[in-house]
């Protein structure tokens, strides 16, 4: 079956939690064996000469360049429309027509969006369609307005959430299947269209930790422009590691992900290493004794949590973060609901590595049940071939 696929963001590198989905997706699609897949996507300029590494899963990859000043202007249009900023953000006119030519030169059998912000570019087409949320953008917005700083962006969270929650529920109704990462965005949403597709881990062997002289290491893996990676950094560094551990030699925290230099003027003791995009994850985070997960809201489960379970890491996190991924406090990982817990919790790990080992024993057969990439490419696949029929 030939499937077109419409997507936000250029798929590769999966180097986010947005592109790790969507990758994934389209490689279990692919494995299936019987599609011929089309992308029309937007990217960034400095992306067009990646087009080449997706021969491997795409029969064509049509793109279109994301314009900043187009970005902006639609969302200003869009405060004065029923379309919640998001969606109209990306309203773009080269897109539509893209579209419709794939639809036109390719005759799909299925139409398969990525994200909430494409679903007006499906619409319209006699052809079957299905679309992958991923999370609860209106929940997610709800949860954010609580914790944002920023006064513009905790006002525009309140704004707009309610235009996205109909939006969201409207779209559903729209389309044959709905995918969503998580139950609790699923259950917020309550549509009988929506199918729960859970993230799944990288592939990971676990590696003995460096040799730094008896230095105990904690890490934070994380995009950082994304504001609750940021929250939880910003937390966890002043209310925890300021408080604990900042003068202690024998222990560091290193903190990996996009963005992280914004973290410099708040790192200071020796002991907190800010190492920005690593090119091995699993490499980085099984060189760890230990994960710290502060995160306190966002949307769906924490993809970190499982690549350190991966990596037979342990973790601590915070109950939101434990929550997606079924954690249970000294079962699969510790979890802190304070700053005197998270001292507690690393110091709990640091003097007992056997504990450790248990956790992330533990927390490897949690990973191998609920979370895997080809059990949720056969979800996503069946679900397709039913639609499509």
């Amino acid at each position: 079956m030939r499937i077109l696929v419409l997507s936000p963001v250029f798929p590769y590198p999966p180097f986010d939690g947005d592109r790790i989905r969507i990758f994934n997706i389209i490689k279990q699609l692919k494995n299936a064996g019987r599609h011929k897949l089309h992308l029309v996507t937007f990217c960034r300029a400095d992306e067009e000469s990646l087009k080449p590494r997706l021969k491997k899963y795409f029969d064509t990859v049509d793109t279109v360049i994301l314009d900043k000043k187009e970005i902006i202007s639609g969302a200003l249009k869009g405060i004065f429309s029923d379309k919640p900023l998001n969606a109209a953000a990306y309203e773009n006119t080269k897109m539509k027509e893209l579209v419709r030519s794939a639809v036109d030169k390719y005759r799909p059998g299925l139409i398969f969006t990525y994200r909430l912000r494409m679903a007006q570019y499906a619409q319209g087409y006699a052809v079957p369609k299905v679309i992958d949320y991923v999370d609860s953008l209106a929940l997610f917005m709800k949860r954010s307005a609580v914790f944002e700083s920023s006064v513009f962006k905790k006002l525009y969270y309140i704004f707009d959430a309610p235009r996205v929650e109909k939006y969201e529920r409207k779209i559903a109704a729209d389309f044959e299947s709905v995918f969503i990462n998580s139950e609790e965005d699923a259950q917020y949403l309550g549509n009988k269209n929506i199918i729960t597709a859970p993230n799944g881990a990288i592939k990971a062997g676990r590696s003995a930790p460096k040799n730094r002289k008896g230095i105990f290491t904690a890490g934070f893996m994380g995009n950082m422009p994304y504001g609750p990676n940021r929250d939880a950094v910003l937390y966890f560094i002043k209310n925890v590691w300021k408080k604990t551990f900042n003068n202690d030699k024998n222990i560091r925290l290193v903190i990996a992900g996009a963005g992280s230099e914004m973290f410099a003027g708040l790192t200071g003791g020796g002991n907190v290493e800010l190492k920005g995009n690593v090119k091995n994850v699993e490499e980085e985070i099984s060189s760890w004794d230990m994960s710290v997960v502060p995160v306190r809201y966002g949307a769906g489960r924490q993809n970190k949590v499982m690549d350190c379970w991966a990596c037979g890491v342990p973790v601590v996190a915070a109950p939101f973060a434990a929550k997606g991924v079924y954690g249970r406090d000294g079962y699969n990982l510790l979890i802190a609901e304070n700053a005197d817990a998270y001292a507690g919790k690393i110091m709990l790990l640091r003097n007992k590595p056997a504990l450790g080992r248990k956790i992330a024993s533990n927390a490897k057969r949690t990973l191998d049940k609920y979370f895997d990439w080809e059990k949720t490419g056969k979800i996503i696949n069946n679900a397709v071939m039913k639609a499509a029929k």
